[in-house]
């Protein structure tokens, strides 16, 4: 699930996404290493933006035939989540767990402020 819990990829593709996806948000965050990039963690928490949201679709979009739009990378929001997107097999229960994640964060932001 993308709900910061770590768990199995089902297929090799999967597997070859999740580097690719990690390869991504290490381009996007500027890391010198993928391996830097957590795989369950939100991408706003590991140091993303909303632009750098945008500049990470650009980057992940080619790599499916879905129709990818940014408010998908909001809702799969971690590398785990966006590889299964990617590959076909994301389901609703882990969208709403990361909506869920997104309410926290904004729910943190709020008060902060």
């Amino acid at each position: 699930m993308d709900n910061g819990v770590s768990t199995g990829l089902s297929t090799v593709g999967e597997s070859e996404l999740t580097d690719q996806v990690r390869k991504a948000w290490a381009e996007v965050l500027d890391l010198d290493d993928p391996a830097q990039v957590p795989l369950d963690t939100n991408f706003l928490e590991a140091g993303g933006s909303s632009l750098l949201l945008i500049m990470l679709w650009e980057e992940l979009h080619g790599l499916t035939e879905l129709q990818l739009k940014v408010s998908d990378l909001f809702e799969h929001s971690t590398v785990r989540g966006q590889a299964r997107l990617l590959a076909g097999t994301a389901t609703r229960a882990q969208a709403s767990a990361g909506a869920e994640q997104r309410a926290n964060l904004l729910g943190r932001v709020k008060r902060a402020s």
